[in-house]
């Protein structure tokens, strides 16, 4: 390969195809975008009601596990991520969450002033088009369109006048000034399709002739000399080749790869990096340390089969879905089925929401090894204010071998009890309320016999699963332990900067799609030397401690 390039990208995912496309909006640079997947033009990625063939699909993801779980008897959890254009915008659920306004805040507290939600907001407003309207809070002319959830199966109406019954309000954005509280869902969907940053954004900047795009290309490690970053090493049909760049080298691996990737390179704790044979490049102890994630559980319930949306599904339902969305883009194959959530505080010592509620009106269980629907509907719940930390170390010096994260989830008291208080928050609060009781649910799992606390704790630690949302194992920040500063940029190594959940200092509360796309908007201006957009002066809602749900 020839060409030169100023920047290479690393990695097609959310963050990856934002930055490629923001860069290369300057004609004068030439950008390189690297990922080890193929292409995302497929109807079951397009169409949000296939979701469960997407998650199904292991041609399409990295297969990545964390564990052995010290804390759940030593049990390995499937951790999905997007191997393929788009990465995991092209594979999730599509669920449109911020974040609370006070993570950002308490990012500036460490130490990030430039990442309070005065600077975060107006590149949540630039990157979306909100089909309500723009607003202080909401953007009208970005490339991502989200749109509002119907919510009409008579189950979504039902849990949110529960939550209203059990002394939780309806929060009517909760992307906006108040995120605490139920409310109807917003997606990454557009006229019945998936909004993955490969639509949004990379697809309509493959018509410029400064960026290219090479798939199916596994980056091996970055170049680095005399403590600069000057290209990768790249692995196809069995030989090895070097790209270099003029500029930077930004990883967008995510917050699994890019620490593989890192050490790799000789970039990492000096004693990891030694233990596998690494020549080492820069001693950066934070690199893989730091790793967390929301763990969770899904909370079932059966029902009448009549009063499921299970009854929607059938051959013939499932037929008409396919149908429907084929030809005209309408019914159920529009929607991803999670349209209804809640954020909510088990406690009131905390400032905002640590549990997070996704409802289904369906509930599904594993047959022959794959879930089926079933009659009744379901809350996915995760701890959305983990205090536990794990880490990302190498389980080889092979670059085709998966890296080892532990995430050791329950690692802190706190987090095991939060659990338990907000299983008990809507299994004995809100499903017992009338609007939700009058269709007469019955426990699943937990089981009814299921009531001690030892007894649930017993449960969670069978049961916990991941959201999928790694983050913060090359932290940012401003202290000698950090692995980036607040630009994104490598402190040990030059010309090496980070744009994805890897860099969080703290995981937001919430899923973390929408929140890359911020990142990776502001940290493209920076990477340009573009002056950042103006602090936003809008207000947001801040609850008592004292009044959870207020």
């Amino acid at each position: 390969m020839t060409t030169k390039f100023d920047y290479i990208v690393v990695g097609a995912g959310t963050t990856g195809c934002i930055i490629a496309s923001r860069l290369t909006e300057d004609p004068g640079v030439q950008v390189l975008l690297v990922e080890a997947g193929g292409s995302d033009r497929s109807m079951f990625i397009t169409m949000p009601g296939a979701l469960p063939f997407v998650y199904q699909n292991k041609k399409i993801g990295w297969g990545h596990q964390s564990g052995p779980e010290p804390q759940l008897d030593g049990k390995r959890v499937e951790e999905k991520a997007g191997k393929i254009i788009g990465g995991s915008s092209s594979i999730n659920a599509m669920i449109y969450n911020r974040g609370n306004p006070m993570d950002y805040d308490g990012w500036a507290d460490g130490g990030l002033k430039d990442w309070d939600y005065a600077h975060c907001l107006p590149y949540f407003r630039k990157l979306e088009t909100f089909e309500e309207g723009p607003d202080s809070f909401r953007g009208g002319d970005g490339p991502v369109h989200i749109s509002r959830a119907r919510a009409e199966h008579k189950l979504y109406r039902a849990i949110l006048r529960a939550g209203e019954q059990a002394g939780f309000g309806v929060t009517p954005d909760h992307n906006g000034y108040k995120q605490e509280g139920f409310h109807v869902a917003q997606s990454f969907i557009h006229n019945g399709v998936r909004m993955s940053a490969s639509r949004a954004y990379l697809r309509p900047a493959l018509r410029r002739p400064n960026l290219r795009v090479l798939p199916k290309r596994l980056v091996t490690r970055v170049l680095v000399e005399n403590g600069t970053a000057v290209g990768i090493e790249v692995a196809a049909q069995g030989s090895l080749r070097r790209i270099h760049c003029e500029r930077e080298v930004v990883l967008c691996a995510g917050a699994l790869n890019t620490p593989k990737l890192l050490m790799l390179s000789g970039v990492g704790p000096a004693g990891e990096l030694r233990r596998h044979g690494i020549a080492v490049r820069a001693n950066v102890p934070g690199v893989g340390q730091n790793l967390q994630n929301h763990p969770g559980i899904d909370l079932q319930y059966g029902t009448r089969y009549e009063d499921s949306l299970t009854s929607e599904l059938h051959m013939l339902g499932r037929a008409k879905l396919g149908a429907d969305w084929v030809l005209r883009r309408k019914g159920l194959g529009t929607t991803n089925f999670f349209e209804a959530g809640a954020f909510l505080r088990t406690r009131d010592d905390v400032d905002f929401p640590n549990m997070q509620y996704e409802f289904l009106p369906l509930t599904r269980k594993l047959v022959n090894g794959k879930l089926v629907p079933i009659p009744g509907f379901q809350f996915w719940m995760d701890l959305s204010r983990p205090e536990s930390r794990g880490t990302v170390t190498l389980r080889s010096p092979n670059p085709a071998d998966a890296p080892v994260a532990v995430f050791n989830h329950y690692e802190s008291r706190q987090d095991m009890q939060d659990m338990i208080d907000g299983i008990r928050l809507m299994r004995d609060r809100v499903v017992r309320q009338p609007a939700i009781a009058q269709f007469n649910p019955q426990q699943l799992n937990p089981g009814p016999d299921m009531d001690s606390d030892r007894d649930i704790e017993a449960f969670v630690r069978k049961s916990t699963a991941s959201s999928y949302h790694p983050s913060g194992s090359c932290r940012m920040g401003s202290d000698p332990d950090a692995v980036v500063d607040s630009e994104g940029r490598a402190n040990a190594v030059a010309g090496l900067r980070i744009a994805d959940a890897s860099i969080m200092p703290k995981v937001i509360t919430g899923n973390l799609n929408a929140p890359v796309m911020m990142m990776a908007e502001k940290i493209a201006d920076r990477v340009r030397g573009r002056q950042p957009l103006a602090p936003s002066d809008a207000v947001y809602h801040r609850a008592d401690r004292h009044t959870p749900g207020d």
